[in-house]
């Protein structure tokens, strides 16, 4: 019987150890290949090179549109690269917004390793560019997908832009984590937290909420609880029968369009 126990225990400790070492495995997973605008929905689009302050060159695409319209600075999910959002860059252009897609650090073949410090680093860099664009801040406006809601929730909390919006957002890694490994104790292994819910309070500027109902990779409550947390002006847009990815089957461009024009 004993030898049974420590048989169990030996192989849990095991997959306890493999889980740590692989997290950042399963928590990002980038496509390779270079997002070249050539090929793409968004030909009209630049590939451009954003520098980030650790010595990184991160591909990138970006696009000016309208005056009156504001910038969207887009940070993608944890998987693919922005090639794989081309379709939502075509809406944002022929509707005349600027936008400028953020090639992750280790994603699309640019160097370095993904990161939560990381990627806040990106973040900084894809910013920075704006403004030298000759964009204020107050005519950003900051979209995050999935794993990038936390990239912007953190940029916001730190520069003063025009609103927020979150497509499939979490309220951290750790509850994310925790509800998918429960029988690990996760909130002590994880290096990249993207604490949202701590940081969502402090965003005092017009917030937008996308969620479908049934999203099964970050479960409605986490968008739910995001918005009871937020301050106001704040509005969520539950879509009926959509889950994780496909938000924009079920028109939410237009949900997106209603708020930049009538919220800000």
């Amino acid at each position: 019987m004993l030898k049974i126990v420590l048989l169990i225990l030996t192989a849990y400790l095991a997959l306890v150890a493999l889980l740590f070492i692989f997290q950042r495995n399963i928590l990002f997973v980038p496509g390779k290949s270079a997002p070249l605008t050539e090929g793409s929905l968004v030909p009209e689009a630049e590939d451009i090179s954003l520098r980030t302050t650790d010595g990184l060159i991160l591909h990138s695409w970006f696009f000016k549109g309208k005056k009156a319209k504001p910038l969207i600075l887009y940070f993608q999910g944890n998987t693919g690269t922005i090639a794989d959002r081309d379709k939502k860059a075509r809406h944002f252009m022929d509707l005349g917004y600027s936008f400028l897609f953020v090639g992750y650090r280790g994603y699309g073949g640019n160097s370095g390793t993904p990161s939560e410090k990381g990627f806040n680093l990106d973040a900084n860099a894809a910013i920075a560019f704006a403004i030298n664009e000759g964009f204020n801040s107050n005519e950003i406006v900051l979209y995050g997908e999935s794993l990038g809601t936390g990239v912007a929730i953190n940029l916001a909390q730190k520069t003063r832009v025009l609103s927020v919006i979150l497509e499939a957002p979490y309220t951290s890694i750790a509850k994310v984590a925790s509800e998918r490994y429960w029988f690990v104790p996760v909130d002590y292994l994880l290096k990249d937290r993207f604490d949202s819910i701590s940081k969502i309070k402090d965003l005092n500027i017009p917030l937008l909420i996308l969620h479908g109902d049934k999203d099964q990779v970050i479960d409605l409550k986490h968008g739910k609880e995001l918005f009871e947390q937020a301050s106001e002006p704040k509005y969520m847009h539950i879509f009926k029968g959509a889950n994780h990815s496909n938000l924009y089957d079920y028109n939410a461009i237009d949900v997106v369009d209603s708020f930049l024009v009538n919220k800000n």
